[in-house]
């Protein structure tokens, strides 16, 4: 009975395994590197056609200083229901300070039934592809 009992341990680990690693990976909808433009122009591009810069940041982190173009819509907004006033397929950029915030709102939208949320990441990282900061 041990034996039998073992057999079935082992095969069931075996199969277990076999299946962690064969099965292909289940798609995230993080934002990939591809998906990032690589210069500000591509954004202000896209904003002249009608996409959206979203600042998911308070509104005092907002007052500080905000990258030209952007559009102040806190997370905590986001977090209540409060979405952004497009179609669901305008493509919506989104930055914060350091790239959490985005990330959770870049989440909540795609959950929402946005299709073309781009996570930016963080306020430095957009600065960094260009972006003009406006106090």
């Amino acid at each position: 009975m041990k034996f039998i009992l073992s057999i079935l341990v082992a095969a069931a680990i075996i199969f277990g395994l076999f299946f962690a690693f064969s099965s292909p990976a289940v798609e995230t909808q993080s934002t990939t590197a591809a998906e990032k433009p690589t210069t500000f122009q591509t954004i202000t591009s896209d904003i002249e056609s009608g996409a959206k810069l979203i600042d998911v940041r308070t509104t005092e982190e907002y007052a500080e200083g905000y990258i030209q173009g952007a559009e102040l819509l806190p997370l905590a907004d986001i977090q209540s229901g409060s979405y952004p006033q497009v179609d669901k397929m305008t493509k919506i950029y989104v930055y914060c300070r350091s790239g959490n915030r985005s990330a959770q709102a870049t989440s909540l939208l795609r959950t929402a039934g946005y299709t073309n949320v781009v996570d930016l990441g963080g306020y430095d990282d957009v600065v960094s592809l260009g972006g003009k900061i406006v106090k």
